[in-house]
């Protein structure tokens, strides 16, 4: 049985960081940055700090702490301008990842100033940071490993009257997107991106992504439709996505990635673990296979750190697990936000839905196990078990 649905929602729970979004796994609920909440903490007297389950960016300018590691840490920071102290403290952070502390806010203007931290871990960073119009906010991050690295977040001025692009005669989007730009990998990359819309390149542009910095443009488009995107590096290296920006789509997003592995990728969210709802009606424990699938009619293709593979028709994540009786949950992985074919196996048969893993335009997906599962753990021999997969899409409003 497969049942599709459409619903438009506010997502949850996730509060708003004026620092960003920092995760590229286990990202939090995705919530729009209109408006934001935050949770107060108390800290020592030298400085007042807010701790918050991060999300998207916006536009402010100081420094921010921020935890992509599963554990809490203490950090002590000092920042310096010349002769002065700005701030030096020491700031509890909760266990991420999305996890951030804003530290000082105040920092307008060019200037530059060196910034001191150190974990309890004994990991330490002393990093200089040129504070410009255009790099605006650092985020101290601490790493999955406990390590520390520092993170601009860079926001270009785009000299062209022409941007954001619009359609004639098509909907506006409630909230016009750009593009973020992330690299991940040990080594900067200058990266151009391109949009076309109905075989008309509407945006090109040359960014460096250098290692220690994240760049989010200004709007680049402003109505909805399906527009074409290529990102190309000066190495060779090329991604393309089918950008489609249904109307009930209000919060999209253009994600750009150069992961740890060197691999390019561009879509429509960021990647993340996702995950099924499990219903097993029988006594006995199932086997399940998940495969992620990007339409064969997707014109999408990515490179790999040695060279360019096509993956429209390909599996693009695949995961084996074992669903014991009751409820569970079956977890697997994200590689870019995009719209997906979902396909559930078990003895019994399986089942195909459309999966969307975008920013703000998710799925929830139920696998109910009736009965007992043939060949899956209890002996049986012959498919008398039937599952039904329910989903159900929706969308931040």
């Amino acid at each position: 049985m497969k049942r599709r649905a459409l619903l438009s929602t506010v997502a949850g729970s996730a509060l708003g960081l004026a620092a960003g979004c920092l995760s590229d796994l286990d990202e939090p609920v995705e919530t729009p940055v209109n408006p934001q909440t935050t949770m107060a903490t108390t800290d020592p007297p030298t400085e007042t700090t807010t701790e918050t389950n991060t999300s998207e960016s916006d536009s402010s300018i100081g420094l921010s702490v921020v935890n992509e590691d599963d554990k809490s840490h203490t950090l002590s920071v000092r920042v310096t301008d010349g002769d002065e102290t700005r701030f030096v403290g020491s700031l509890d952070i909760g266990a991420g990842p999305g996890r951030g502390r804003s530290v000082e806010n105040d920092l307008a203007g060019e200037r530059t100033v060196r910034v001191v931290a150190e974990l309890e871990a004994g990991a330490t960073l002393d990093y200089e940071w040129t504070v410009t119009d255009e790099a605006r906010h650092l985020e101290l991050v601490v790493t999955s490993d406990a390590d520390l690295e520092p993170r601009q977040r860079v926001r270009p001025a785009l000299d062209a009257a022409d941007l954001p692009y619009t359609v004639t005669g098509a909907k506006d989007i409630f909230a016009p997107p750009g593009a973020t730009i992330r690299n991940r990998s040990d080594a900067d990359a200058r990266l151009t991106v391109a949009i076309d819309h109905d075989g008309s390149r509407v945006f090109e542009r040359a960014f460096d992504a250098a290692t220690d910095r994240e760049i989010s443009t200004p709007a680049l488009v402003a109505s909805h439709g399906t527009y074409e995107v290529v990102v190309e590096a000066e190495d060779g290296r090329t991604a393309t996505h089918e950008w489609d920006i249904p109307e009930n789509w209000g919060w999209p997003t253009l994600a750009v990635l150069v992961a740890a592995d060197g691999s390019l990728r561009v879509g429509s969210g960021w990647p993340k673990t996702a995950s099924v709802h499990v219903e097993n009606e029988g006594e006995a424990e199932r086997d399940l296979t998940l495969t992620l699938v990007r339409p064969a009619d997707a014109d999408t293709a990515s490179d790999d750190a040695g060279g360019e593979t096509g993956s429209g028709g390909a599996d693009v994540s695949e995961t084996n697990r074992t669903a014991p009786p009751g409820e569970s949950t079956v977890g697997f992985e994200v590689p870019i936000g995009d719209v997906y074919e979902l396909t559930i196996e078990t003895a019994a048969g399986s089942e195909t839905v459309d999966y969307a893993a975008c920013y703000c335009w998710n799925t929830n997906v139920t696998v109910t196990l009736n009965g007992r599962g043939g060949g899956d753990g209890d002996g049986g021999g012959g498919g008398d078990g039937d599952l039904s997969v329910e989903s159900f899409e929706y969308v931040c409003s």
